[in-house]
């Protein structure tokens, strides 16, 4: 077959390493779609396929230049290839993320600095990926606000790939050294169609089980890569496409491209099959090369702004994040439309110039080139771990400041316990400006202060998948004269540092049996935004039926007190195939304690925000008094809705403590009470706050015995 000449440039330039312009193309379409995506969501709803792009083409150029060094010397330089990766990249990328931490510091409340710079150093040492995979299965993170360095989990992925592909070539030419009779490429190629496969059935898996995680995960993209590395590897020196088959394909590439960008959202199962066509269209485009002919995209391809944005791309995905989170910061006002297309105007610029006086330099112009890889690794690696100490000092500055802050707000309730924390709120104790900011009411610090019971690995409550039954003893352990036991999810186990502190003084023991999302009543098929898939149900069953069957056996056990996030229960999606918790399986629960002579105690479910984050919304209104309210018919659970208290009501032998009013007036829930932030996150009590309730809630405790 006769080659054209554009043909034999793509062929020299995939054997050379050279630009090749369908690539570029690709670049631009895949930033362009991701930025449009940030900025104009409704506009281009699956632009986040453009990650899908950058993944595809980053496995077909590092396996092709893998294999051409493999070709050409038989080996792989290590240090050299990262080298060359590290000038690639670290340059643009760690001056993105230092600016980013000056920004924070200047524009950011303390109360975000904690997570922000977590995920500063995470993205300065690419690891970012993984701790947004885990901060979408930790419901404490779930009210996390978007960082500014979040898009930087695509380029973890990207690094990782760097790292280890590179090692498992290297060690599949040692096994193609033994055994002669297969050769090179027919090793790398049989490992890597078996690492793509079960990449993929992994990606599928995880999608329906973990999705939130399974975006972020490497084991779940690396298949993405291997697509396009098996391209390169199946189609060397064979793009030989006549002009109107190369155009053919081209263009079936590109369409599907465009469908996947324009009719794609938030709700697609992805990445798992979702991300097929993507992925099948850059491999399409890459595989065309740039056609010639009158039918064919070549010249659409090649055009001038498309070549431009495609040589951008890097520096462009770099900073156009940024900017949309710490505007918003900087003019204490929503993104709107001129906003935006400032933003776009200003990614676009700084773009250029990190690409024109950063990439470029380091890349082909400064002494590193010129250095020895291993010296020019230590420089780059050098400046990598300067930027993650600075991170690192970033997110302990409200860790230091929470000492002092600790110490201050535990003199305060021990001096003033009437007006310090929730007992401020009740009228007969005449506290002046209840609700007011205080040198107490500290964002940061209100942010982490998170006691046993509810953090996410947490000693005494058990996690969502395991059912055996695991307990802490609280209170007065030596001389108690009543044994409680508190039953529930992490709502009930915002009350220990309370229980634990009246358990003490009042000679009452506590024993807590706590497990994330579940109400232990044992009723099956509950449904809640904690359990996503039927097994995770089936555990809360499992283990409220064996919490119940304990406690009714153990005869030191007076009285078995219950509280959960009722609200969860109730209003739980219906796409998780469960049910809403009722009146009934709380008191089908209940009963059989009553017969086993224990009394049963109920705290209603305290008002809180939903998903408002309240100490980053107290953060920018210190200056208010009583910031940050919730109108009390949305921070409740009408009680004609609430089928805890629903159940309560029907069983007069049945103790019922509200204590909905020492947190709310007629028509407002407050968030600042006595100096205190009522909540971390949304919707727990912060451990300060908690041991303040010591007081109100321990007399209606002892009066239900």
């Amino acid at each position: 077959m006769t080659m054209t000449r554009r043909q034999i440039r793509e062929n020299a330039a995939i054997q050379g390493g050279g630009i090749r312009p369908e690539i570029q193309a690709l670049r631009a379409i895949a930033v362009l779609s991701v930025v449009v995506y940030h900025l104009w969501p409704v506009r281009l709803p699956g632009g986040f396929v453009g990650v899908d792009i950058f993944f595809v083409i980053s496995g077909f150029l590092i396996v092709a230049h893998l294999m051409r060094e493999i070709d050409r010397t038989g080996s792989v330089q290590l240090l050299v290839f990262w080298a060359r990766r590290a000038r690639r990249l670290l340059p643009a990328s760690l001056l993105v993320l230092a600016v980013t931490g000056l920004a924070v510091v200047v524009a950011v409340p303390t109360v975000q600095w904690q997570q922000f710079y977590s995920e500063i150093g995470a993205s300065a040492l690419y690891v970012q990926n993984w701790l947004l995979a885990y901060n979408a299965v930790d419901y404490l993170a779930a009210v996390n606000a978007p960082s500014p360095v979040e898009h930087f989990w695509s380029l973890s992925v990207e690094e990782q790939f760097y790292l280890a592909w590179p090692i498992v070539i290297v060690l599949l030419l040692a096994v193609g050294r033994l055994r002669r009779a297969l050769s090179r490429r027919a090793i790398v190629v049989g490992v890597l169609v078996v690492v793509t496969a079960a990449s993929f059935f992994y990606s599928v898996y995880a999608v329906d089980v973990t999705p939130s995680a399974a975006y972020f995960v490497t084991t779940a993209r690396a298949w993405e890569f291997g697509a396009g590395g098996l391209l390169a590897l199946l189609s060397h020196g064979s793009l030989g496409f006549r002009p109107l088959r190369g155009a053919l394909v081209s263009w079936l590439g590109l369409a599907i491209i465009a469908i996947t960008v324009f009719f794609y959202s938030a709700a697609t199962p992805f990445p798992g099959i979702g991300a097929i066509p993507p992925v099948v269209g850059t491999l399409l485009m890459i595989w065309a090369g740039s056609p010639t002919g009158r039918w064919s995209p070549g010249a659409l391809l090649g055009l001038r702004p498309a070549q431009w944005v495609g040589g951008v791309s890097y520096s462009l995905y770099l900073w156009h994040w940024p900017l949309i989170v710490l505007v918003p910061f900087v003019t204490a006002q929503p993104l709107d439309g001129q906003a935006r297309v400032l933003i776009l105007v200003s990614a676009v610029v700084l773009a250029y110039i990190t690409k024109r006086f950063v990439e470029e330099p380091f890349r082909v112009r400064t002494t590193l080139t010129r250095r020895t890889a291993g010296r020019a690794l230590f420089v780059t690696l050098g400046c990598t771990v300067i930027v993650a100490l600075g991170a690192t000092l970033g997110y302990c500055q409200p860790f230091i400041a929470s000492y002092q802050i600790s110490a201050a707000a535990a003199a305060a309730i021990r001096d003033n316990p009437r007006c310090a924390g929730a007992p401020a709120a009740l009228p007969e104790n005449q506290c002046s400006q209840p609700y007011a900011v205080t040198t107490l009411t500290t964002p940061a610090y209100a942010e982490t202060d998170i006691g046993r019971g509810v953090q996410s690995v947490d000693e005494c409550k058990q996690t969502f998948d395991a059912t055996a039954v695991m307990t802490c003893d609280i209170g007065d352990l030596a001389t108690a004269t009543s044994t409680v036991a508190l039953v529930g999810d992490s709502h009930a186990g915002q009350y220990l540092t309370a229980l634990d502190e009246y358990g003490r003084a009042n000679h009452v023991h506590f024993i807590t049996y706590l497990k994330s999302w579940c109400a232990g009543t044992g009723a099956p098929d509950v449904a809640s935004f904690g359990y996503d898939v039927p097994e995770r149900m089936q555990s809360c069953t499992d283990w409220g039926r064996s919490v119940l069957a304990s406690v009714s056996q153990n005869t030191a056990i007076d009285a078995v007190l219950f509280t959960d996030y009722t609200r969860s229960y109730v209003e739980a999606p219906p796409s998780l195939g469960g049910r809403p918790i009722t009146a009934g399986d709380f008191e089908t629960a209940w009963q059989p304690l009553l017969d086993a002579g224990k009394r049963v105690i109920v705290i209603r479910d305290l008002p809180n925000a939903d998903k408002e984050d309240i100490p980053a919304c107290v953060a920018t209104h210190l200056a208010q008094y009583d910031p940050c309210s919730q109108p009390r018919a949305s921070a409740t659970l009408d009680l004609g809705q609430d089928p805890l208290s629903m159940a309560a009501a029907q069983m007069p032998s049945v103790s019922f403590i509200d204590l909905t009013d020492d947190l709310c007036d007629a028509t407002t829930c407050h968030v600042v009470i006595g100096g205190f932030i009522v909540y971390f996150g949304s919707n727990h009590l912060t451990q300060t706050f908690s041991r303040t309730l010591e007081s109100i809630v321990g007399p209606q405790i002892r009066s239900a015995l």
